[in-house]
């Protein structure tokens, strides 16, 4: 049997695991997130990072625009800033940005039921919403943080599809009021709460989906992620995650056992809520914001919102999703 050797820095848990060894902590996850962006994007276009004049960004939008309007499978109504989003996502690599936009519509419509009965006024929306924390924080130099945290000892009110609910309301939300182009995203999850009874409330098959979107179709720049208060049995859970999850992706990953600091050698304190030292409000009072964020816009959250149909364009030059290659997600 393989051994997975979870690094915290100077210390680490070494646990037994009947899967391939080569998930580590990486030292340098931002670095290595944007070298493979550099790879996947062309050269010419990749470290061209800073902001773009209004008129680069009008060709774009109009390249972007055409584009869709060739695709009988894509709305004619997407936002302008949603076009520019996909094109910053990916480094302003325009053939990279469609593929990301064809996937994250197309994701959408094979995922309708995620983006059903999501209403956050709803009895369900409320019984997942008492029970996690979501905190989106925006820092100076155009950084986003995701903080998610599940305050539910037992599980027995924690449900999977909910939880995945939630996460496309709360981002869908965010999208809908933020049109800024942030240069990196970076995600923490709390899971002091979690125990091996999630492995009962895991579906595999809405795991893949949420993996591929989050991966491949959001557009955001991600370059970290963090676990705070992993527990040693961590392994476990992150097993039944691992087949869907890029290589690319575990090499931005983070393990960070309870009572730990070592977040902080990558986050810096004040970018953090108070419940992690930072100088922020708490989770409880920035997950208010978001509720209120989502309640905002919660007449197009019921919505059939950014969907694809079912008429696939059959122009041979159609973006091939099958070929899509690893997108950062920004879920700083």
């Amino acid at each position: 049997m393989n051994a997975i050797v979870v690094e915290f820095e100077r210390s680490a848990y070494l646990v037994p695991f009947d899967l391939d060894s080569d998930f580590a902590l990486r030292q340098s996850a931002s670095r290595q997130a944007e070298l493979y962006r550099a790879d996947v994007c062309d050269p010419d276009k990749s470290f061209k990072m800073a902001d773009k004049t209004t008129e680069e960004l009008s060709k774009i939008l109009e390249h972007m625009r055409n584009w869709v309007n060739t695709q009988p499978h894509l709305p004619k109504d997407i936002e302008d800033w949603l076009l520019l989003r996909f094109a910053h996502s990916c480094y302003y690599d325009l053939e990279k940005a469609k593929v990301a936009a064809d996937l994250f519509f197309t994701l959408r419509a094979e995922s309708s039921y995620l983006l059903k009965d999501r209403d956050p006024q709803s009895t369900q929306m409320q019984k997942i919403l008492s029970i996690v924390n979501i905190g989106q924080l925006k820092l100076p130099g155009k950084k986003n943080i995701w903080i998610y945290q599940i305050n539910d000892p037992g599980l027995d009110i924690y449900e999977y599809i909910l939880d995945v609910k939630l996460f496309f309301t709360s981002t869908d939300a965010w999208l809908l009021e933020n049109d800024d182009l942030e240069e990196s995203d970076t995600v923490i999850m709390d899971v002091k709460d979690i125990s091996l009874k999630f492995l009962t409330k895991f579906n595999v098959s809405i795991a893949r989906k949420l993996s591929k979107y989050q991966e491949e179709a959001i557009p955001i720049r991600l370059k970290q992620v963090h676990i705070v208060n992993a527990p040693p049995f961590i392994d476990k859970i992150y097993g039944l995650m691992k087949p869907f999850l890029k290589k690319e992706l575990t090499e931005m990953i983070y393990f960070h056992p309870p009572n730990s600091e070592t977040l902080y050698k990558h986050v810096s304190r004040d970018e953090l809520p108070a419940d992690y030292g930072g100088t922020f409000p708490k989770m409880e009072d920035l997950n208010k914001s978001v509720v209120q964020l989502m309640m905002k816009h919660r007449e197009r959250l019921n919505e059939n919102l950014w969907v694809a149909t079912d008429k696939k364009s059959k122009n041979k030059d159609k973006v091939q999703i099958e070929t899509a290659s690893f997108r950062s997600l920004a879920i700083d």
